[in-house]
């Protein structure tokens, strides 16, 4: 797998020493870069990142609890309110009656944040394949699989490790 030398140049001035070993070194200057593309479309669309994080969270679910996106965003139900009562008026979001719990409700996006996150999505994939112009298809392929199985390591493991050395 290549990579080409100007991005890793790029890379070394970026990269924080606190992360310590060049995979973990190499995974935080690829979330600083996503970081940088979904700041770059919150600004374009004059949503917070936190909005535009509840718009991919709700449309990867098609609907939501707002206690269920509180959980997944890790804020807590009022902020959620706060959040959401934002993107209703933006006419991004409504909220629509629970099928099978009446005291509840969902939260859905409307065809203006569809296209918002179509656009998010639509850049990421761009992205990777500007990245990986230059990586084989078989180790992309690889590279595929070994990120699946590193996400869903850390998915179950994160609230399981204290800050140490992997065991």
């Amino acid at each position: 797998m290549t990579i080409r030398p100007e991005v890793g140049e790029r890379m070394k001035l970026n990269i924080s020493r606190p992360t310590g070993d060049g995979l973990s070194a190499s995974a935080v200057a690829f979330f600083r870069g996503m970081d940088r593309n979904r700041n770059r479309v919150a600004s374009e669309t004059s949503l917070t990142c936190s909005e535009l994080r509840a718009l991919a969270r709700i449309a990867e679910a098609g609907s939501i609890t707002p206690k269920l996106l509180a959980e997944s965003l890790q804020m807590t139900t009022g902020a959620v309110t706060a959040l959401s009562n934002r993107l209703v008026a933006l006419e991004l979001v409504t909220r629509v009656a629970h099928p099978s719990d009446r005291r509840s409700l969902l939260l859905v996006l409307t065809p203006a944040a569809e296209k918002i996150t179509q656009k998010v999505y639509s850049d990421f994939r761009a992205l990777i394949a500007r990245a990986a112009r230059d990586v084989s298809p078989d180790d992309q392929v690889r590279l595929g699989t070994l990120l699946t199985a590193m996400a869903l390591v850390v998915e179950s493991d994160a609230d399981l490790i204290q800050a140490g050395p992997a065991r």
